[in-house]
């Protein structure tokens, strides 16, 4: 799931996780990852190499993953949104009348669990990171109330995808190590969903293997040299140009048409349901690199 040094693809899991002391409640830690379930086992020292100072001190492990925000559609991007969860005090991505902490470098990102999540509402409503097209998973009850509190009615946009893979049966019981099966779990489903997705998108391609044409501007499909969006949702074959899709999803939001950014969302051309830009993006240069390497059989 990582990413080399000169892959442009995006990324498929690279996030920004909060991590809660299961024995001190109110001790927290902000980082990022592409892998939690490994870097969660590091964290509790499962794992001799990793982890990081502060959750190494005695008396606070195990810890508790209990935020993953992701779809960052780089490494840089997840780095840039760690920092400035991290260093709420002062970043420039949130406004400085409403940022939530006391004004204490020690206590950058909020010294409650309110204002820890309140400041990742306000970074996920920024300018810099709102249209990524972003997702937070929540692992625990106590973490998801606080959420739908929302203390501060710091609202965020309707785009923002919230999941909840809550546990009651490990939220009664401390669990030594942390909720590794949760997201072990998580990250399984992910790539599941990722696989199955291009694993259609490749099938889409077998049944129209005579010619692939964009059912937007009609034109040809070059399947190993276009970046080549596919439908989302089962049973719909519509392919398209990706310059194509962003130009449509443009023309039907005339108030994004002079944003100087990608869209980040749109509807299909043919089915007319939702998908996510990123989400199709990231299909797209998958099936691409497959149809490079030939992974595909089309039959006589």
């Amino acid at each position: 799931m990582t990413q080399s040094k000169h892959d442009s693809r995006m990324p498929l899991l690279y996030g920004v996780y909060l991590l809660r002391s299961l024995t001190k409640q109110n001790s927290f830690y902000i980082g990022s990852t592409p892998n939690p379930y490994r870097r969660l086992r590091q964290h509790n020292g499962e794992l001799s190499q990793g982890g990081a100072w502060r959750t190494k001190k005695k008396g606070y492990r195990p810890w508790r993953m209990v935020i993953y925000v992701h779809g960052f559609p780089s490494n840089i991007s997840a780095l840039q949104f760690e920092h400035a969860w991290q260093h709420a005090y002062r970043t420039r991505h949130i406004p400085v009348e409403k940022r939530r902490h006391n004004g204490k470098k020690n206590t950058g990102s909020g010294t409650t669990v309110h204002e820890k999540v309140a400041n990742c509402r306000l970074l996920l409503g920024s300018g810099s990171f709102s249209r990524l097209g972003l997702k937070v998973t929540i692992f625990n009850r106590d973490i998801y109330d606080v959420w739908l509190t929302n203390k501060f009615q710091i609202d965020i946009p309707d785009y923002i995808l919230l999941e909840i893979r809550v546990d009651d049966a490990i939220d009664q019981r401390l669990i030594e190590g942390g909720n590794y099966e949760q997201v072990k779990s998580f990250m399984s489903d992910i790539q599941k969903m990722e696989e199955q997705y291009t694993d259609e998108s490749i099938e889409t391609l077998k049944q129209q293997q005579e010619q692939h044409l964009c059912c937007i501007c009609e034109m040809p499909l070059d399947v190993e040299s276009d970046v080549i969006c596919f439908c989302f949702h089962k049973e719909c074959t519509a392919i398209y140009h990706c310059a194509c899709w962003s130009k449509l999803i443009m023309l039907e939001n005339p108030t994004q048409e002079m944003a100087p950014v990608l869209p980040i969302r749109g509807k299909c051309c043919q089915c007319g349901k939702v998908n996510f830009w990123n989400m199709v993006v990231r299909n797209a240069q998958t099936v691409k690199e497959r149809c490079r390497k030939k992974d595909y059989l089309f039959t006589a």
